[in-house]
């Protein structure tokens, strides 16, 4: 396996090496350990996001292949830092502090994929992916100096965040896909929320409101993507990447999926 798949990473710019291999290297290099699976999530895989550092779960979509290529680069790009949208693409950036703007990202979301010939139903889910990921980043993440949530426990009262507590949102679309991005400057998302929304993932959502953006917004985000990326600088920045298929179908829980979690 490792001989099939190393080629399709090396061009992401990611290098392999197997648990019996010598880790002489610098001693400031992390080893992070890699999941191939057939990107069908389940509970079970929670205990991997867990995992410190957290494991990487890399799809491979069809049977007897390994990851795609464009997987591959997303997953160099989570692990190197920088933009998480795939080069070659024209990105649209905004910055967001009213809660009225989110809603305006997510029509823009919308439209964007009708525009690239998505579906309808594609439309639909994009716009929620980019509602969630935005308040998650406008709401959840920013905190005072003693590290004291600002806003996550009051959301319904936010109509505006201060100036220095806007998030960036990213949207890109190919033929294939929309990609939207979601950055802020706290650095504090874990893989908490995503590992307790897998905890039952398949059956009924658990909403757990602790820390905010752990209920049935982030499930959703999940089973409405192809690709979950997300890359934790502490402190500093967290930066999540969803990728949403253009096609038609409505129900995705099931459909193939990456989760590639990264905190340095």
């Amino acid at each position: 396996m490792l001989e099939q798949v190393a080629p399709t990473l090396a061009r992401g710019g990611v290098s392999l090496f197997s648990g019996t291999e010598d880790a002489s290297g610098p001693s400031s290099a992390v080893r992070r350990r890699l999941v191939l699976y057939d990107g069908k999530l389940l509970p079970s895989h929670a205990d991997l996001l867990r995992r410190d550092p957290p494991a990487l779960l890399l799809a491979t979509r069809e049977p007897e292949s390994g990851p795609t290529e464009w997987e591959a680069q997303l997953l160099g790009a989570v692990l190197r830092g920088g933009s998480l949208v795939p080069p070659g693409l024209a990105v649209a950036r905004q910055k967001l502090r009213r809660m009225k703007d989110v809603q305006h990202a997510s029509d823009a979301a919308s439209m964007v994929v009708q525009e690239a010939g998505g579906s309808k139903v594609a439309s639909q889910l994009a716009a929620d992916v980019l509602h969630e990921l935005a308040v998650n980043a406008l709401l959840d993440a920013p905190v005072d100096a003693q590290g004291q949530a600002k806003y996550a426990h009051r959301r319904t009262e936010v109509h505006e965040v201060d100036a220095g507590d806007a998030c960036e949102l990213g949207l890109a679309v190919d033929g294939s896909r929309i990609y939207l991005e979601a950055v802020d400057r706290f650095g504090r998302l874990t893989t908490g929320p995503f590992a307790r929304a897998l905890d039952s993932y398949g059956g009924r959502v658990q909403v757990n409101s602790e820390g905010g953006g752990a209920g049935l917004g982030l499930r959703r985000m999940i089973e409405h993507s192809d690709v979950i990326a997300v890359r934790v600088l502490r402190g500093r920045e967290s930066r999540v990447l969803c990728a949403v298929d253009l096609g038609d179908a409505r129900r995705r829980a099931g459909f193939p999926k990456s989760l590639l979690f990264c905190t340095e």
